[in-house]
């Protein structure tokens, strides 16, 4: 097990250093999205008529949490460099096992880095959230959040391992479709979601079921993840 984790870490170290340059460009964009929704959070209880909004807004961004901008997302479809990436790694004698656990990895240091600069802006750049949240039941409401997008990250994941760049690309639009028209229909079923979370936050703290639910569906979606892509990789034409 521990020739495995060594891997690992040298897998992670390889890619954070290729991606270096663009980790500045994801920094900038979470320092921009926190403080953006921080605003947008500290006006929903004087302004209702942001709520769609705000759900939209933080359906994407539980989709991104678990992301760094890269080369790879950026040459995705022209290249194919998921595909490549796996195709040279496989190469290597190197098991598919030690790939996923590395993915994996880079998932959740990506979540934990993105979701302590994001919620620590949004929450400090917000008076109105403060208003309406102390610290724990802040802490409830992103570990919400982060439970759900660990689970749209586990599909994304999958799709990188076991897809083509633009299979990939029209599945992540289908998902994306799929994630706008269910917040459009909870909106218009008067169910405001990300009022509902923040409610539910400060009134039962960590006793949430939301928080437990999702941080649950978000372990059990990379837990599954990693099932189908350790079965699929081995019976994907690589060439």
């Amino acid at each position: 097990m521990g020739g495995i984790w060594r891997q690992v870490w040298l897998i992670l170290g390889r890619e954070f250093k290729i991606d270096r340059y663009y980790l500045i460009g994801s920094l900038l964009f979470i320092v921009y999205m926190g403080f953006f929704g921080g605003l947008m959070m500290g006006r929903l209880q004087e302004e209702p008529g942001l709520s769609f909004l705000a759900n939209m807004m933080f359906w994407v961004i539980a989709s991104m949490i678990g992301y760094y901008f890269s080369r790879r997302i950026a040459k995705y479809i022209a290249e194919d460099s998921y595909t490549n990436t796996l195709a040279y790694y496989r190469s290597l004698p190197i098991g598919v096992e030690v790939l996923v656990w590395a993915r994996i990895a880079q998932l959740l240091l990506a979540t934990l880095f993105n979701g302590l600069l994001l919620f620590a802006i949004m929450y400090l750049s917000a008076s109105g959230l403060r208003g309406q949240l102390d610290l724990g039941a802040y802490v409830v409401f992103a570990l919400t959040w982060t439970g759900f997008g660990l689970l749209l990250n586990s599909l994304y994941i999958a799709m990188e391992f076991l897809l083509r760049g633009r299979a990939y690309f029209w599945n992540s639009l289908i998902l994306m479709a799929v994630i706008m028209l269910a917040a459009l229909a909870l909106h218009l079923s008067g169910i405001h979601v990300v009022a509902s979370s923040i409610s539910m936050s400060a009134e039962q703290g960590a006793a949430s079921p939301a928080m437990w639910i999702l941080l649950g569906l978000g372990a059990a979606g990379v837990c599954t993840a990693y099932v189908f892509i350790k079965r699929g990789v081995p019976r994907r034409d690589l060439a």
